[in-house]
């Protein structure tokens, strides 16, 4: 067990390691603290967003609530399929045909004060809103950008539908965003995308998000499909323009050691709910949420005395078309109880913004050994 306890505290080290070290200035070094004060610019109010399928509609977010402060960047993590793209999506009004938020409220803070609901503009003035205030690196960067239009035609006709006139202006401030983001200018400004390589691609993604200077902006799995060299240098690139533009910033991740390098706070999805939410180190280092910890069980140690095995989530994701009564992920937990096959709980504050919804958080802790007897006592059974 000692040993056991000093390989889960490596594996912690590894993984928010670099989220302890301050990125190399005074701004960045104090934006943890600033933004905690800080205004919030995006609030997500109980919304649930519906998908139509063959056997009717299903709920694919259910109930979302978090804040988002300016300057934070905060990371969606889950298994795939536990709504966090789809809330990325309803957050910009692209969802598909077949989908539809039902309930809750999406308030946005201009930097001037103003407030607006997103979900109640109407269509001209979200078309205003989308990149010039909030924009999405989308998830597949070969299929975001039109395979028959040169870069440049891209950035020039995002620029003119909100209202660019200078074709000089736009050119010249491509050019420096892709400098930004470590590119070749003139090659890739002269590019088709299939020209450029997949990292390239990615980056070209991220430059045209801040070609119109967001206050939001959305990067939905920024480094997946992309070799272990090409995210470092993705994840490099991200860091770096958050120090020098401040924007605010949400990301979906599947990789836990990103949410670790990029996220101010972690919101854990499953099954469509927000089920954990609090700073990076409070989710990472005393997680209030069973299924926090068993992704966290799951991530491989990087360094350490000796292997550390690992430990898998038993049972697999929920049907949407089915969610069990009560808690969603009861039956995949080592604390259930009958309390949680009856009452889905909700999300209470558990100390200093830190949010879960478990009827048991106090007793969630990261020692592996719960879910080892759990795994042995299904295999049993």
């Amino acid at each position: 067990m000692a040993r056991d306890a000093r390989n889960r505290d490596t594996q912690m080290d590894n993984a928010t390691a670099r989220a302890d070290q301050p990125a190399g200035n005074d701004k960045a070094s104090m934006r943890g603290t600033a933004a905690s004060t800080a205004p919030v610019v995006l609030s997500v109010e109980d919304v649930w967003i519906e998908y139509k399928t063959p056997f009717g509609w299903i709920q694919a977010v259910r109930g979302a609530t978090m804040e988002i402060r300016q300057g934070e960047a905060v990371a969606l993590i889950g298994e795939s399929g536990s709504g966090k793209s789809t809330l990325g999506f309803g957050i910009l009004r692209m969802l598909p045909r077949n989908a539809r938020i039902t309930q809750g409220r999406i308030m946005y803070t201009y930097a001037d004060g103003r407030q607006v609901d997103l979900l109640k503009i109407s269509d001209k003035e979200f078309r205003a809103f989308r990149w010039s205030e909030c924009a999405m690196t989308f998830q597949a960067a070969q299929s975001s950008l039109n395979p028959v239009m040169r870069v440049k035609d891209t950035f020039h006709e995002t620029a003119k539908a909100h209202g660019w006139k200078d074709d000089k202006a736009i050119r010249e401030k491509s050019l420096d965003l892709f400098r930004k983001v470590q590119l070749d200018p003139d090659r890739v400004y002269n590019a088709y995308p299939h020209e450029l390589s997949g990292g390239m691609r990615q980056r070209v993604s991220i430059a045209l998000c801040l070609l119109l200077d967001p206050q939001l902006i959305i990067l939905d799995e920024p480094t997946t499909a992309l070799d272990i060299i090409t995210q470092r240098a993705i994840i490099d690139v991200i860091r770096t323009l958050r120090d020098e533009l401040d924007f605010t910033m949400i990301f979906v991740s599947h990789d836990l050691s990103l949410a670790a390098e990029l996220a101010d706070r972690v919101s854990t999805m499953y099954a469509g709910q927000i089920v954990e939410y609090g700073h990076v180190r409070d989710v990472f280092y005393d997680p209030k949420h069973p299924y926090s910890v068993g992704l966290l069980n799951a991530v491989p140690p990087i360094q350490g005395e000796e292997f550390t095995p690992l430990t898998a989530i038993p049972g697999s994701t929920p049907n949407l078309a089915a969610i069990p009564d009560g808690c969603p992920f009861h039956p995949r937990c080592p604390y259930a109880t009958d309390v949680c096959t009856k009452v889905n709980p909700p999300l209470i504050d558990v100390g200093g913004r830190h949010l879960a919804a478990c009827h048991h958080h106090d007793k969630v802790s990261l020692d592996q050994t719960v879910w080892e007897r759990m795994d042995v006592a299904e295999t049993t059974a």
